[in-house]
């Protein structure tokens, strides 16, 4: 939740409003050695993130 107010309730990638189903996901995969700080982390909607995969 505090991803998505930090990212003023948008899509951090295509500036969508977000919905309930948002996803929260690491900058930096945590796969590939990303942190779980929450500097490492932003808000994307669901079609996004899914499009995003693992890469960097």
């Amino acid at each position: 939740m505090i991803l998505a107010l930090l990212a003023l309730g948008r899509c951090s990638l295509c500036n969508t409003r977000l919905k309930h189903d948002f996803h929260a996901d690491h900058i930096v995969p945590f796969s590939i050695g990303g942190s779980t700080a929450l500097q490492n982390g932003q808000a994307l909607c669901a079609q996004c993130n899914l499009r995003k995969g693992t890469r960097q």
